[in-house]
């Protein structure tokens, strides 16, 4: 097989690892809000989770870190290999969780598993994607990553229509040890990254390779992601709303995750046509959610999957391609954890902040507007200065 067939391979394999991987994890998440608030855990539990997700995004600096310190071809698969590990093993286990803490617990698992694992696939996948275009690369990823996504709560909610919610999670064990499999198969067909040198590099060096146009990309988007609602966090919301049932959260999960498909390609093409005019577009999404959750009646809140699937879309794709257009390869672990540690926290703060306004829908609402309108006017700043 010729090295641009293998590289090709490769990049059609990460795609289908990542399907497999979230059919396990959105799966689990679809359902996570309503399983709480069914073993009676606390709201405070709903926003530990959004924890769960700031510390696996703060783990992608430190792993990021340490991939861009040694430079290892090794290190980079290692760590992807082990990131799978955890999240295919973390979510089956919670059908056996006698407590909400311990439910909590193989949650944040499951995240310090992606971040893990993100900095270095996400290098990995900016190098086999280079031929077909990094937007549409990651596009394409993601396009097949959101079908393992909408696969995984309609299997959970078929699931826990006929049986329970610990026959829903174990089943989950499937797909994971298929991600796992695919994995070992991609190693094998390109063990060696040629983006990464061979050379160990100095720790006090990491940081000379960014410009202020990256950071101010990263204040941008942290800022976003301050005001975008968890889902765990509006899927307890909706529970207690009590306009939908608990299969019916999950299926609305599920139309999300169809809609980050649909989009992830075409947003991906644009974003090489367009570059980040294509992120002005995002950020308005977020208070247009807070409106769909908090307001809309049982017939049209199916219609808040769209835009939280279209803002989710655009952080797995053209924020991740961003970072590959502003940043050398070289720097790219460590500017992939930066970016992931700070969205990260945001993501976690917000989710605190939602928790304490859950009974105020117009404050999350105002509050949802502020963020997104000071990230949109970061983000105009950010397209005069690279255009």
């Amino acid at each position: 097989m010729s090295s641009q067939r293998k590289v090709l391979l490769v990049f059609l394999l990460l795609g289908l690892v990542s399907l497999f991987a979230d059919i396990v994890y959105e799966g689990g998440r679809s359902i996570s809000g309503a399983y709480l608030f069914e073993i009676k855990a606390p709201e405070v539990a709903a926003a530990l989770i959004g924890v769960g997700e700031f510390l696996g995004l703060a783990l992608r600096f430190f792993s990021g870190y340490i991939a861009t310190v040694f430079c290892s071809s090794s290190v980079l698969w290692g760590s992807t290999l082990l990131g799978y590990m955890l999240t295919s093993l973390s979510i089956p286990m919670i059908a056996f969780m006698p407590t909400w803490q311990s439910v909590v617990a193989l949650y944040v698992v499951d995240r310090l598993g992606k971040g893990l694992r993100a900095p270095s696939r996400d290098v990995i996948l900016a190098e086999v994607s280079e031929r077909i275009g990094v937007g549409k690369g990651f596009g394409i990823h993601e396009l097949l990553d959101q079908i393992g996504a909408f696969i995984g709560p309609v299997l959970v909610s078929v699931l826990l229509a006929f049986y329970s919610y610990k026959v829903a999670y174990f089943a989950l064990i499937i797909p994971g040890l298929i991600a796992v499999l695919l994995v070992v198969a991609a190693w094998k067909f390109h063990p060696t990254l040629k983006s990464i040198p061979s050379t160990t590099r100095r720790p006090q060096l990491m940081f000379r390779g960014y410009s202020r146009t990256f950071w101010a990309y990263v204040v941008a988007t942290s800022i976003l992601a301050l005001g975008f609602m968890h889902w765990s966090i509006a899927s307890y919301y909706l529970k207690t709303r009590s306009i939908v049932g608990d299969v019916e959260i999950g299926l609305i999960y599920a139309v999300a995750m169809l809609v980050d498909a649909v989009v992830a390609v075409p947003l991906g093409a644009l974003f090489d046509k367009v570059k980040f005019k294509t992120l002005l577009a995002i950020p308005l999404l977020a208070p247009a959610f807070i409106v769909l959750v908090a307001y809309a009646p049982r017939e049209l809140v199916y219609l808040s999957a769209i835009p939280w699937g279209i803002v989710m879309c655009s952080e797995e794709s053209i924020m991740r391609a961003s970072i590959a257009l502003l940043v050398e390869p070289s720097n790219r672990p460590l500017a992939y954890g930066v970016f992931g540690l700070a969205f990260g926290l945001a993501w976690a703060l917000g989710g605190y902040i939602y928790t304490t306004l859950l009974g105020e829908p117009l404050y999350m609402l105002l509050y949802a507007l502020i963020t997104s309108i000071t990230s949109l006017c970061f983000y105009a700043a950010l397209k005069k200065t690279t255009l």
